[in-house]
């Protein structure tokens, strides 16, 4: 122990002139965690390097602190109160981090202004840590009820989610086709999407809302093709273009590998759906040579709101 404090004492003597009014001084004000010997060494680099960067004049303190492999090196410059701070993978690290040290500190710079490519510390190129998530196929079935129209369908969907603890992002291909009988309303529908989903808990069973936008076509039709045979009523039209859309519902088995998704889903086209006018002939008139118009099928217009009630499995 006796030994060590003299190093000690004698590397402090030959870094730090006793003199108060010299040009230069640069001592080690403490070093906790680290030895005298390997203390004494590494404040010697330091304070080369600050005489050599401030040609000989200013009053510097160092101080060092072991955490760990971390060293932490704090250089004071008393005359002028600036101060850096840097921390180091190890004393090994120090003979790079001290003519950055000097650099900045002589010439009232931010030590990331001394980067070069060939003198970077490991904690400037450390990995940042990110919280990652998990990319899960996604399969399911769905009702398909229609605001405005008054059509029923089922149809199932495809699509892959990348989800985290409070976020989702999932994007998903919908297909759905009406169960209606002839001359009833009927409806298919094709989407493409993508958004987001938000979860309200981290817990295993957890509500969430979500939104996103797609490309949406709908087929919709309303009663007996008119060449077939008069009905009291004719529509048929089909829609394609982008359509956002908005989601609500329930997700459970959150803490397992696979997960469970109730929700409702509401798609909203940006255009009505435009039906054409349509005349159904009788025979030809041998009187006139032409045909008689039976009846007449006005031109309709409906905005139709695709609706579905549906479950799907992620895993």
């Amino acid at each position: 122990m006796k030994r060590l404090v003299a190093v000690f004492l004698l590397t402090l003597g030959s870094i730090a002139p006793a003199g108060a009014d010299e040009p230069f001084q640069c001592r080690l004000k403490e070093a906790n965690g680290i030895s005298a010997a390997e203390a004494g060494t590494a404040v010697g680099l330091i304070c080369d390097d600050l005489r050599r960067e401030s040609g000989g004049r200013g009053v510097f303190e160092i101080r060092l602190g072991a955490l760990g492999s971390l060293v932490n090196v704090t250089a004071t410059r008393l005359d002028t109160g600036d101060s850096i701070s840097v921390r180091v993978e190890g004393l090994e690290e120090v003979p790079l981090a001290s003519t950055r040290i000097a650099e900045a500190l002589v010439h009232h710079r931010a030590l990331a202004t001394t980067q070069r490519v060939d003198n970077l510390l490991a904690e400037e190129t450390r990995e940042a840590r990110v919280k990652r998530g998990a990319v899960k196929f996604a399969l399911g079935v769905a009702d398909l009820e229609s605001i405005g129209h008054g059509a029923r369908g089922a149809g199932f969907s495809l699509g892959l989610t990348y989800a985290t603890p409070r976020f989702a992002l999932p994007a998903e291909m919908r297909f759905a086709w009406d169960d209606t009988v002839h001359g009833e309303p009927g409806m298919s529908l094709f989407a493409v999407s993508v958004g987001g989903r938000g979860y309200l808990s981290k817990r295993d069973l957890s509500p969430f809302v979500g939104g996103g936008l797609g490309l949406l076509r709908v087929d919709a039709t309303e009663g007996e093709y008119p060449y077939g045979g008069p009905s009291s009523g004719y529509f048929q039209a089909e829609w394609f273009g982008l359509a956002p859309y908005v989601e609500a519902g329930v997700e459970v088995l959150r803490l397992h590998r696979g997960r469970i998704a109730l929700h409702v889903r509401a798609d909203f086209p940006l255009a009505s759906l435009q039906s054409q006018e349509v005349e159904v002939w009788s025979e030809w008139d041998p009187a006139t040579g032409s045909p008689v118009v039976e009846k007449v099928y006005p031109a309709q217009s409906r905005y139709v709101v695709p609706v579905s009630i549906g479950l799907s499995v992620a895993f």
